[in-house]
């Protein structure tokens, strides 16, 4: 038993430390918790301090270790239990952050954040019917009732009836109301509107969204300005193209790793993905990852400039396999499982897969240009995807994706496998065999035609829709919008059904 000295130094030490903390001297407030905890390990307020000091600096990794360790010596801790959620997130450790949630939950009940954030990773883990529960029950509280309208809206159109749909339409007109929770509102007001074949309506509510929310990614400046992140894409795609030239790509093969584990999916958002993604990780051999930075994060780390690139593309491999096994990726780079990367826009990066995983499978994941885009414009994102709220710019940035593909086929030819849509959900059957079997060099596993009742994450827009079996509903639905596409089509230019088009 510690003396009264011993716990009044104690408590002096940490409140010191606390006080550093409160000033931003993250280092020195470690310094000292460091210390409390040699000096007391069972006291977990050093320990939970020092996780958050952690979370604060990005060492997730670290503060989950810690966090870890807080709550096995104390599992009640709403914080720890909280903060584990939110790092189990960000890592993509779905079930665990789950499972933390609801710790948390139990502890306090009333925590309308914590709630929102269980009901989200309930949609990703695909328990949709418990998400909708959770939704349900921050409805029946007045203060959080308009944001849980709109999620579960967005997760279940469905679900909304007329009232909801009245409430749901005055949240979108009432200024006073905060301005995310107004644009979600707007978004959802589309999808109930649409599901009821009130299509013309739909679309205001949909324009009325995309103009809130371009207008505050306009407002907010900086490098989110929608036409920044316009010039920087552009500028991306030009010194891809200049660095990856064929001769680039001859110098450097044969350095990479053996590794046939990866399966990449590219392409453009909301174009059939998450649907290849899950019919995948349906395989007994294969675990779907998401879309995460761990080839983005590496690859900035390792190019020092346009003109160079990484002198060890083994090395640059080996860290990737490494990061995707943080993230719980389960297999082994000698094959003892594959794993699915549905990182879209690492469509800027093929000849960089290539060089480091010349065995790795890279899909094209390809739809209806139209479709593709309108799918994008009806979708309120999470975060990034700046220039998708604006039909024209819409447009632009998928002849700018395309014509990245085009590079690829000419300087790679055949490297990339397509895998159409349409064809897909037209005949799933065949399609999915040649997917698995013959795109992916997999063995034929049935399961995979019933990719709909695969357990498993998808953090993406089509959480809700890809536990559903193949529909054919959303094919061509551009041409319900067709008279108001005008700006789209223009945009699209040699993508647009007729080909180009003037103003």
């Amino acid at each position: 038993m510690k003396s009264a000295t011993q716990t009044k130094d104690l408590d002096a030490l940490l409140d010191a430390a606390a006080d550093l903390y409160a000033r931003g001297q993250l280092d020195e407030a470690a310094r000292l918790y460091r210390r409390a905890e040699a000096a007391e390990p069972r006291d977990v307020r050093s320990a939970y301090s020092l996780a958050v000091i952690d979370i604060r600096a990005g060492r997730a990794q670290r503060a989950l270790r810690r966090l870890r360790a807080v709550i096995a010596l104390d599992p009640g801790l709403f914080a720890a239990q909280q903060n584990l959620g939110a790092v189990c997130e960000n890592l993509g450790l779905w079930g665990e952050a789950c499972s933390a949630y609801e710790q948390a939950l139990a502890r306090r009940p009333d925590a309308v954040e914590t709630r929102f954030s269980l009901a989200r990773l309930l949609a990703i883990m695909g328990r949709v019917d418990q998400a909708k529960d959770a939704y349900r029950v921050l409805i029946a509280d007045p203060a959080s009732r308009p944001r849980a309208l709109v999620r579960l809206a967005v997760l279940a159109p469905e679900a909304i009836g007329d009232d909801d749909l009245a409430e749901l339409a005055r949240a979108a007109a009432d200024p006073a109301m905060d301005a995310r929770t107004r644009t979600g509102a707007c978004f959802a007001l589309g999808e109930a509107q649409e599901r009821r074949g009130a299509d013309d309506e739909a679309f205001a509510a949909f324009a009325a969204g995309n103009r809130m929310q371009h207008d505050a990614l306009a407002a907010a400046g900086g490098p989110g300005h929608p036409d920044a992140v316009a010039r920087a894409h552009r500028a991306a795609v030009q010194s891809v193209q200049a660095l990856f030239t064929a001769e680039f790509i001859a110098r450097h093969q044969g350095r990479g790793s053996a590794s046939s584990a990866p399966i990449f999916i590219v392409g453009m958002p909301r174009s059939g993905s998450s649907l290849i993604e899950q019919i995948l990780a349906s395989h007994r051999q294969v675990q779907g990852m998401g879309e995460s930075a761990a080839l983005s994060d590496l690859v900035d780390r390792d190019f020092t400039g346009a003109s160079k690139a990484p002198g060890d593309w083994r090395r640059l491999a080996q860290a990737y396999l490494s990061v995707m096994r943080a993230r719980g990726w389960r297999g082994d780079e000698r094959g003892g499982g594959r794993l699915v990367d549905k990182t879209l826009e690492n469509h800027l990066r093929v000849g960089l897969i290539h060089l480091m995983f010349p065995n790795a499978v890279i899909l094209h994941s390809i739809r209806d240009p139209v479709d593709t885009c309108l799918a994008c414009w009806r979708q309120l994102f999470a975060s990034g995807n700046e220039t998708l709220y604006d039909l024209r710019q819409i447009g632009e940035a998928y002849v700018l994706y395309r014509r990245m593909m085009r590079h690829w086929e000419s300087v790679l030819p055949g490297r990339v496998i397509e895998v159409s849509h349409e064809a897909l959900v037209a005949d799933p059957e065949s399609r999915t065999r040649w997917l698995v079997n013959d795109a992916c060099g997999l063995e034929w596993d049935p399961n995979c035609l019933r990719f709909d009742e695969t357990a498993g994450p998808v953090r993406t827009a089509s959480a809700a829709q890809v536990r559903r079996p193949i529909f054919q509903s959303s094919l061509r639905r551009w041409r319900r919008y067709e008279a108001h596409l005008g700006p789209l089509l223009e945009g699209l230019g040699p993508y647009a059904p007729d080909g180009p088009r003037t103003a």
